[in-house]
């Protein structure tokens, strides 16, 4: 007599390998799910962190705030988008050097934030244009005078923003620098 399978047990082990099928793609696709997500919020944050470290390691230095610097051409001006700073020059030494500047403008254009920067011949600080943000949703400076070279502290808030699926993610980073001219 030869054993094998009976109907009824062939069924009963495909029910059962279908239904642990079924329940590993659900666990794929919420695996997928949330680590997109996840992946969409680290970069709105990591993002605004990004932002806002560039925004604090210029502005502390920062003698003041300009109401406006031409750089190659291009002027830009200290509005509640745009943040125009004067630092002094710092050589290789780490000594500032007298009387003499270096120029960062943050600027957004569309969703992202850039940090141009001017340096000065014998400057540590490196000429050029740093991309700080892609998923910038807004950025607004507030300043505590209204004439520009009065300043002391500047109020930065970056918020960015990034689409997952039909989900909106958002970071947001809101803080008051000081300016070393006080």
């Amino acid at each position: 007599m030869k054993r094998g399978f009976s109907l009824l047990e062939t069924v009963l082990v495909m029910g059962i390998s279908i239904g642990a099928l079924i329940a590993l793609v659900n666990l794929f696709l919420l695996f997928n799910s949330t680590y997109g997500y996840q992946q969409a919020f680290m970069s709105t944050a990591g993002s605004a962190g990004t932002a806002m470290s560039a925004l604090e390691a210029a502005v502390l230095p920062a003698d003041k705030i300009l109401a406006s610097h031409s750089f190659s051409g291009t002027t830009y001006s200290s509005a509640t988008t745009t943040l125009v700073l004067e630092l002094p020059k710092i050589n290789g030494a780490g000594y500032v050097i007298s009387g003499e500047y270096d120029y960062i403008a943050f600027y957004a254009s569309s969703t992202t934030l850039y940090q141009l920067t001017q340096a000065g011949g014998g400057s540590t600080r490196a000429s050029g244009i740093k991309q700080l943000s892609t998923t910038l949703n807004s950025i607004s400076f507030t300043y505590d005078k209204a004439v520009f070279s009065n300043v002391t502290n500047v109020i930065a808030d970056v918020q960015t923003q990034a689409q997952f699926k039909q989900q909106t993610v958002q970071g947001h980073l809101h803080e008051k620098l000081f300016l070393r001219n006080l």
